[in-house]
């Protein structure tokens, strides 16, 4: 659960001024002092992990986005298939002694060990001979996206008609620029190390957020133990609800899905789940940000006029906004002030705190 609530609260924090609509209760319109009750807020202990951005990791992503989709198929023979092996393969699967609707296929190509069919499938063609057909016992997860096969035993009869190995190409110069030339988004490399830097550039940034934002929880969570809270002004907690359920379609939007097949495969949740949840987190998340203004407004960490000019200068050359009157339309002003201010408290409480870190080196 914990793991959940920072992945929710991760994605609506980088969205929340993103949201404009309605009436709302800001920050602006309450005194924190009433809702909170401060506890301690400095020498905060925190405990995170820091990844470690390795060389074998930014490695292994150029590997597999950038020099296997451009990879030429070998065949192979005289020996059996072999983890890392594409087979080319028919097969049927059945249920209840009759085949079902999507479970049939000829001529597949299937990298072993993809990860692309469900556990068994791919494990159970390790070791067959071009021509062998295999008859493989397996059993659909559950959850799956089709319920009438979720948790079902089947058998898939699987013929291997063929066996190859994928090779791929040496990163050189001159692929780089080619894989720019095609598309990829190489971030303009010119060069094999240039496309290195990149990729160690976007690895490095994602780490560093990652770490952020594991502090900020960890922090966060520490002083509102050690706060007394009231009930949040109803009409605040509707509007966190409103831009958490919006960042996470959004998020599911990207990936081709609605927001209940997203809550459903990614956090086993049914619509009566993730929507519980919602309203937990939007109480959650009204409590700690008026905590955060009982803090500013003890230590004098408002935005100032200054500071909320860059940040709108800024999000018009992020977001391409051609004026700032363009922006002011997408963009909820208030809340953009009231993340200005989490950003400044946050970064207080670290100067203010005791983190420990425990790095791990990324794989």
């Amino acid at each position: 659960m914990k793991r959940k609530v920072c992945v929710i609260a991760a994605v609506f924090v980088s969205s929340l001024f993103l949201t404009a609509c309605g009436s709302k209760e800001y920050l602006k319109d309450i005194k924190a002092e009433k809702y909170v009750t401060l506890g301690t807020y400095t020498g905060i202990e925190a405990t995170v992990d820091r990844l470690e951005v390795t060389e074998s990791a930014v490695d292994s992503y150029i590997y597999d986005g950038y020099l296997m989709p451009k990879a030429e198929k070998v065949p192979v023979t005289g020996r059996t298939v072999q983890e890392g092996d594409v087979a080319n393969i028919d097969f049927v699967g059945y249920h209840d002694d009759v085949a079902f609707e999507g479970g049939t296929a000829e001529g597949y190509d299937l990298t072993i060990g993809s990860g692309r069919f469900i556990k068994g499938f791919e494990e159970g063609l390790i070791g067959a001979n071009i021509g062998d057909t295999r008859s493989l016992d397996l059993t659909f997860p559950d959850p799956y996206d089709n319920p009438d096969l979720a948790g079902e035993d089947v058998v898939f009869e699987v013929t291997v008609n063929s066996i190859s190995e994928s090779k791929a190409p040496e990163l050189t110069d001159e692929l780089v620029k080619q894989l720019g030339e095609e598309g990829y988004n190489t971030g303009g490399a010119q060069t094999a190390q240039e496309l290195k830097d990149y990729v160690y550039s976007i690895y490095n940034q994602t780490a560093q957020s990652t770490y952020d934002n594991e502090i900020e929880t960890a922090m966060a969570s520490a002083i509102m133990e050690n706060s007394t809270f009231q009930d949040p002004p109803e009409k605040m907690v509707d509007r966190f609800i409103t831009s958490i359920e919006n960042s996470m379609s959004v998020r599911a939007s990207s990936l081709g899905m609605s927001l209940a097949q997203y809550m459903q495969f990614y956090r086993n949740l049914d619509e009566a789940g993730y929507r519980a949840l919602f309203d937990e987190e939007g109480v959650r998340m009204a409590k700690q940000y008026i905590m955060y203004q009982a803090i500013a407004d003890k230590e004098g960490l408002m935005p100032t006029e200054e500071e909320v000019a860059g940040e709108i200068s800024a999000l018009m050359t992020v977001y391409g906004y051609a004026s700032e009157e363009e922006l002011k339309k997408s963009v909820d002003m208030e809340s953009l002030k009231e993340d200005l201010m989490r950003k400044k408290v946050v970064a207080f409480l670290k100067e203010n705190g005791n983190i420990h870190e425990n790095v791990i080196a990324m794989d």
